[in-house]
């Protein structure tokens, strides 16, 4: 299943139980609204033990802005009630991104959520196939 609007697109691997998105541009605190809103209703199935994983490609991201950055922190908060086990951002080159992720990265973590960041897809799939997805 996929879903798309404004700066962000969600989608599914339902066989690994994996969450997809990919931002562009400056995100919003009501893109980010509506995005955990959205990742969440795609894992709705999947709030058991096992949980799901949530993989994020964010090198396309100029920044967030400073409202987005409350709702980035809620994003995390909703995953990990929601079973969200393991979060992977895929940031790959981006300075910009990076100087804000390592400040979220702060901000965001959880006792309920692993959160790990890579400059490729493939290591964070690598990753997630460790954690068991």
């Amino acid at each position: 299943m996929e879903r798309e609007k404004e700066s962000f697109k969600v989608w599914t691997d339902e066989t690994r139980r994996i969450v997809y998105s990919k931002g562009h541009g400056v995100a919003h605190a009501h893109e980010i609204e509506w995005l955990y809103e959205n990742i969440v209703d795609l894992a709705k199935d999947w709030n058991d033990e096992k949980g799901f994983a949530y993989m994020a490609f964010i090198e396309e991201l100029q920044q967030v802005s400073p409202k987005g950055s409350g709702q980035y922190v809620k994003l995390h908060e909703t995953l990990a009630k929601s079973g969200c086990k393991c979060i992977a951002y895929i940031e790959g080159n981006s300075y910009e991104v990076s100087v804000q992720s390592s400040k979220h990265k702060q901000m965001s973590n959880s006792p309920e959520t692993v959160n790990k960041y890579f400059i490729t897809e493939r290591e964070g799939l690598k990753w997630f196939e460790e954690m068991g997805y």
